[in-house]
């Protein structure tokens, strides 16, 4: 066995909040009573480690050092918490004690949570933790439960199912590190609906489209039961799979979220895009997040998807307007202990809601049974900046028997591949327009040379937003949104039907109009 060692480093990381910071544990072992101490601003968890460690290493055959042991993480100066930095402690003091024979100067970066039998354990907001910088490391060691952490990291490292396979791979077998990466996932197959049964509403197929091509919020108005939740679980359907680094930010935020014990969610690595789903009586703190214990909320879980709000004329006002500023900025802050923190929150919005109290404005035959004030009232519960960040309106109406009697017969038309294929087409014509993850709907202005938009063109947009009363956010978003038409039409430049079409679906309907919905 090697000589004992006095001092030794091992490397970790943990959470500040939705940012990962690099951890250094310093183990050392002195003569003296036996005693062990962990220091440098740690919380219960993280104490409480030193009852975790002393029976894990007796049952997988090891021995508890003897003499006063102290374990330093650094930096001091944040506040730590979790039970990743068993594992550390414990390969730090196995190789203080020479139980563990390593070269002088190899860095080792560890983390996992150790149990009473030796078995290690993942720990929350690993891929997170992972997606930091490994290559400055000689071995990493990881628990076998965060292999999806590791795809999403594309880290190459060994994992471990007990600390006792620790002595193998030190004195026997050696260190063979694995590579994982997001490409050994494949591809995602999920049956959706497809859009050619959604009979009869060919503007709001159209508006659909547009949002998905370009990332714009989008207002569906319709009576009860004509298809605007299934429209909308079907729009997640037609946008591009996620890629890369997308991956690994959808399953970092669900995996922080706590999902990953949550037996009504399903976690798994996957190139599918969200689909979360938001509704009256939902609390604030369920869909923004909680500041105080900095838990990710439907808006950052719905990150780089869809976010379906139900009913919206239905939500508390206080709830409806603070969903303002993230709409706009496409970023949910938070804060804590004087600090602020943000989770990116950038999305297809998808709000749907009845036309008036009744829910029959739209139908034929006089069947709205209400007055102009209550349907004023009713509507006029969306405050006009809400108003102002929806960039698409479109109308759904009760469909007629003949087509009730073709949604019955199933069709084989795959509208959505169609689709597919236009909103990926203007998705490459941003991606070359902006940097990687910007869209026409989450820029941050529209820029007339960017936009290829000429003067005339620009003058146009403008008297559309005048006669229209729309504001200067208003005015912006045609041009966002003719810029997606464009784009859908594979033009490099933009034309005034592109922005008179925006133009229509910024506006609605007359009936929309006369409600108020569609000026500020």
């Amino acid at each position: 066995m090697a000589a004992k060692t006095a001092l030794v480093k091992v490397f970790t990381s943990f959470m500040d909040g939705m940012t990962a910071v690099d951890a250094q544990i310093e183990v050392s072992i002195t003569p003296g009573l036996p005693s062990f101490d962990v220091i440098g601003l740690c919380d219960s968890s993280i104490r409480e480690s030193r009852g975790r460690i002393q029976p894990a290493l007796a049952a997988s055959g090891y021995k508890m050092p003897k003499g006063h042991i102290t374990a330093s993480i650094s930096p001091s100066y944040i506040k730590k918490s979790g039970t990743g930095f068993d594992l550390p402690i414990a390969v730090g003091m196995l190789i203080a004690s020479g139980q563990l024979e390593v070269p002088s100067g190899v860095r080792i970066y560890s983390s996992g949570e150790i149990m009473l039998d030796g078995t290690v354990k993942g720990t929350p907001a690993a891929s997170l933790r992972l997606r930091m910088n490994h290559e400055q490391y000689d071995m990493v060691f990881i628990p076998e439960e965060e292999v999806d952490a590791a795809r999403c990291a594309s880290l190459k490292c060994m994992t471990l199912r007990s600390i006792s396979e620790l002595r193998s791979i030190f004195e026997d077998d050696g260190y063979s590190p694995v590579s994982y990466s997001v490409d050994d996932i494949g591809r995602s197959e999920e049956d959706l609906p497809d859009f050619s049964s959604v009979k009869g509403q060919q503007k709001a197929v159209r508006a659909l489209l547009i949002a998905a091509a370009g990332v714009h919020n989008i207002l569906l108005l319709g009576s009860p039961g004509c298809g605007k939740t299934m429209a909308g679980k079907i729009l997640a359907g037609i946008l591009p799979p996620l890629k890369g680094a997308e991956i690994g930010d959808v399953y970092s935020v669900m995996e922080a979220a706590g999902l990953k014990d949550d037996p009504e969610e399903s976690l798994i690595l996957s190139d599918r895009r969200p689909f979360r789903y938001i509704y009256p009586g939902m609390s604030r703190g369920r869909i923004l997040g909680t500041p105080s214990k900095l838990m990710p909320g439907e808006f950052a879980l719905a990150n780089h998807g869809v976010l379906f709000a139900d009913e919206i004329f239905e939500f508390k006002r206080e709830v409806m307007e603070a969903l303002r500023v993230p709409l706009e900025d496409h970023v949910v802050r938070m804060s804590k202990d004087g600090r602020n923190f943000a989770f990116p929150a950038s999305f297809v919005f998808v709000a749907a809601g009845n036309p008036c109290r009744c829910g029959m404005l739209y139908e034929e035959g006089r069947r709205c049974t209400c007055t102009p004030r209550v349907i004023n009232n009713y509507m006029g519960k969306l405050s006009g900046p809400i108003k102002d960040r929806i960039d698409l309106v479109a109308e759904m109406r009760s469909i007629s028997g003949e087509y009730l009697a073709e949604s019955a017969v199933k069709e084989d038309i795959k509208v959505n591949e169609q689709m597919k294929a236009y909103v990926k087409s203007a998705w490459d014509m941003q991606r070359n327009r902006f940097n990687d993850g910007v869209f026409n709907g989450t820029c941050c202005n529209a820029d007339a040379e960017l936009f290829r938009a000429s003067s005339e063109v620009v003058r146009y947009a403008a008297e559309i937003a005048e006669a229209s009363g729309f504001s200067a956010r208003g005015f912006n978003r045609i041009l966002r949104v003719g810029r997606t038409v464009a784009d859908l039409a594979g033009r490099e430049d933009m034309i005034k039907a592109d922005v008179a079409e925006a133009g229509i679906y910024r506006k609605g309907d007359n009936q929309y109009v006369r409600a108020g919905l569609s000026a500020s």
